[in-house]
């Protein structure tokens, strides 16, 4: 019992490191999706027209976007807890 109890906290402290990553992560990958936009088409980023032109990709751009920046999430929740674990 007590077993599956440190099981389910390190399941939900995963969960919860990952979900965090991942917005954090995500909103990254946005600004900088924005930038290479910016940068590319307008020639030069300023906050004003970041704020004005900002997008979010559609389809399959932003689902594989949504994909790598999930798998980076699960990764760094993953070594995130085996650090804590190691250095208890």
């Amino acid at each position: 019992m007590v077993k599956n109890t440190v099981v389910n906290e390190m399941e939900k402290k995963l969960f919860v490191i990952t979900g965090i990553t991942f917005a954090v992560f995500m909103t990254e990958a946005l600004i900088h999706y924005n930038y290479g936009i910016l940068e590319t088409v307008k020639g030069n980023f300023t906050w004003n027209t970041f704020v004005k032109e900002f997008k979010i990709p559609k389809g399959k751009s932003f689902i594989k976007m949504a994909s790598i920046v999930a798998v980076a999430s699960f990764i760094s929740g993953e070594l995130i807890t085996i650090a804590e674990r190691t250095y208890k």
